[in-house]
């Protein structure tokens, strides 16, 4: 081929490249937006297909939902819809087929559920902090861009110095972690379960992004000072997904470190390049592409791509990487059918701390459902871990590790 055959051949392959390369670029933009911007969606991910009340109050009936992984999966949840303003209890499956469910749902409150088209399916089982049962008031911890609601749980016995701070997911309710709360409290603990930048009605930095745990661990540190300033003396930070890649930050920065004797972590994203990876391949992004993304996150190009005030570097969030950097027990408990955070991450840490980490793995439960799906074997764990904390008052925070796998 020669002459203006060729030419033509040469110019399309360029015009060919410079378009690929454009979409590429494009795509890896919009990969590394989803991970800062946070969700701002009213509309639920899953749909209605009908809905059959059992009063005239309509608190309680059957809920016939598309079939997803969050519709499916077995266990007790909180159904909520119209940007959470109404909200029910999520029990068992009545029926099932290869393209519906159909559930029980009781006790909703607020919005009636009566001609709503889309919900979302929430983990925690409690609608709110009330259903808890136990006394509560709602408190407010003052951080570096203002005054954060929290939940105050005392425990059940007067004058414990022991306490828990409870810090969700990405995008999730401050009614994630509330699990935990009722266990803790009868091992002695106070439990203080926070909001963090960017949650709704919550103050927000003026990029309104996430740092992935590099700006937010900031507003759990004020947790610490506002714990410790009321007589806190030996604290647990607990993080559920997103928060615990928050929790390990808080613990590796925090001015209050030494009053930490434990960390547990649910579901946790302990390594972002992992995570980022895993999410793009079950999206069929190519793997190129998320690394551009990953890229993208911490280069000079992170403010006017993505809006972010300041980069994100992903190796200061790798806790894998960092995992000789602890001194305290750590208490993981993952799923190996964990669709959003890989389990993969966990193991790591786990096998690089073998004298640390108490690794409890799972095998059958969602992202953050473990409770939901095998809630003794769960509960067992958490209390096992914090009993062994409670039993050693001021002793040195090494301990030595064990592994288990649910069934």
């Amino acid at each position: 081929m020669t002459g203006r055959p060729l030419r033509n051949a040469t110019a399309l392959a360029a015009g060919a490249t410079v378009f690929f390369g454009s979409l590429a670029a494009t795509a890896a933009t919009m990969l590394a937006r989803q991970v800062v911007n946070p969700p701002r969606s009213t509309r639920g991910p899953v749909r209605v297909i009908k809905c059959d009340l059992h009063n005239p109050e309509a608190t309680a009936g059957t809920i016939t939902l598309e079939r997803t992984i969050e519709s499916e999966t077995a266990g007790e949840y909180t159904l909520l819809w119209d940007s959470a303003r109404g909200r029910a209890h999520l029990g068992e499956i009545v029926t099932a087929d290869l393209r519906t469910v159909t559930r029980r749902f009781s006790e909703a409150i607020g919005t009636p559920i009566v001609g709503i088209r889309t919900v979302r399916v929430a983990s925690a089982p409690q609608r709110d902090i009330r259903d808890l049962g136990l006394h509560w008031r709602e408190v407010e911890v003052p951080g570096e861009l203002g005054p954060m609601p929290a939940w105050f749980v005392p425990a059940d016995r007067e004058g414990s110095h022991d306490w828990v701070i409870h810090v969700h997911g990405r995008g999730a309710a401050m009614t994630e972690p509330l699990r935990a709360v009722p266990l803790v409290r009868a091992q002695g603990w106070n439990s203080l379960v926070v909001s963090y930048r960017n949650d709704l009605g919550v103050p927000s930095p003026a990029d309104g992004k996430y740092g992935l745990g590099l700006t937010e661990w900031h507003d759990v540190d004020a947790a610490l000072e506002w714990a410790s300033s009321r007589g806190a003396e030996r604290i647990v930070l607990t993080g559920w997904s997103m928060g615990g890649g928050i929790v390990g930050q808080t613990y590796l920065n925090s001015r209050f470190r030494k009053r930490i004797v434990g960390l547990m972590l649910e579901s946790p994203a302990v390594n972002w390049h992992d995570t980022l990876e895993y999410q793009a391949a079950q999206m069929r992004v190519p793997a190129p592409v998320a690394k551009l993304g990953m890229w993208l996150l911490n280069s000079p190009l992170h403010r006017g791509l993505l809006g972010t005030d300041e980069p994100i570097d992903l190796a200061q969030l790798d806790l894998v990487a960092r995992a000789d950097e602890f001194e305290v027990p750590i208490l993981l408990l993952h799923s190996t059918a964990d669709t959003v955070v890989p389990v993969t991450s966990s193991q790591r840490l786990a096998q690089a701390r073998p004298d640390l980490v108490d690794y409890v793995e799972f095998t059958r439960a969602r992202h953050t459902r473990l409770w939901n799906v095998d809630r003794d074997s769960w509960e067992t764990a958490v209390d096992e871990w914090f009993a062994g904390l409670s039993t050693q008052p001021g002793a040195d925070s090494q301990a030595q590790a064990s592994s288990r796998t649910s069934r």
